[in-house]
């Protein structure tokens, strides 16, 4: 898959020049499109400064769809340069997912993974809110752990499954 940037704009944080991004430039860490879609609302309600309930420290507990799946937990830390060397030092903090609990996957996630919230690395990845707003209208295949007729909440505190019923 590839995305292309059609147009600049100098007042964008992320777009100060055209581009083209391909998978690896797209979800950072060959993360599972899905579970980076999951994760994003935690990402960007950590970046804005909001405060989950699943620890002291803000964290919050997140899983992917598949009812087999990742489970991760969505953290906010002070940058101190052990989590990714692409990480500059003017940068305060970082929000990134860490996978704690692994099911079946075909992305081969494994416990201990981390995947990085890329606002810090705005030159390695494309931007979070364009990809959030363009991830409905990629042309993906099911990840073969997706079953739709069992889907999970992604409070994977609670067991709540769900099951997409098309109108015919």
């Amino acid at each position: 898959m590839r995305i292309k940037q059609v147009t600049k704009s100098d007042e964008c944080k992320y777009y100060k020049r055209r581009k083209t991004f391909n998978d690896k430039k797209i979800f950072p860490n060959n993360v599972c499109p899905l579970l980076y879609h999951t994760l994003y609302p935690y990402f960007l309600g950590l970046f804005y400064g909001a405060k989950f309930k699943y620890n002291k420290k803000g964290d919050c507990n997140v899983g992917c769809p598949a009812v087999n799946g990742i489970d991760a937990i969505v953290k906010k830390r002070k940058n101190d340069g052990s989590l990714d060397a692409r990480i500059g030092s003017n940068i305060s903090f970082v929000i990134y997912a860490e996978v704690i609990r692994k099911g079946k996957c075909p992305y081969h996630h494994k416990v201990g993974d981390k995947f990085i919230f890329p606002t810090c690395m705005k030159e390695e990845y494309m931007c979070p809110a364009g990809l959030n707003n363009l991830f409905p209208l990629l042309d993906m295949k099911l990840p073969k752990c997706i079953d739709k007729t069992r889907l999970r909440c992604p409070d994977w505190s609670i067991n709540i499954t769900y099951d997409i019923i098309r109108q015919r």
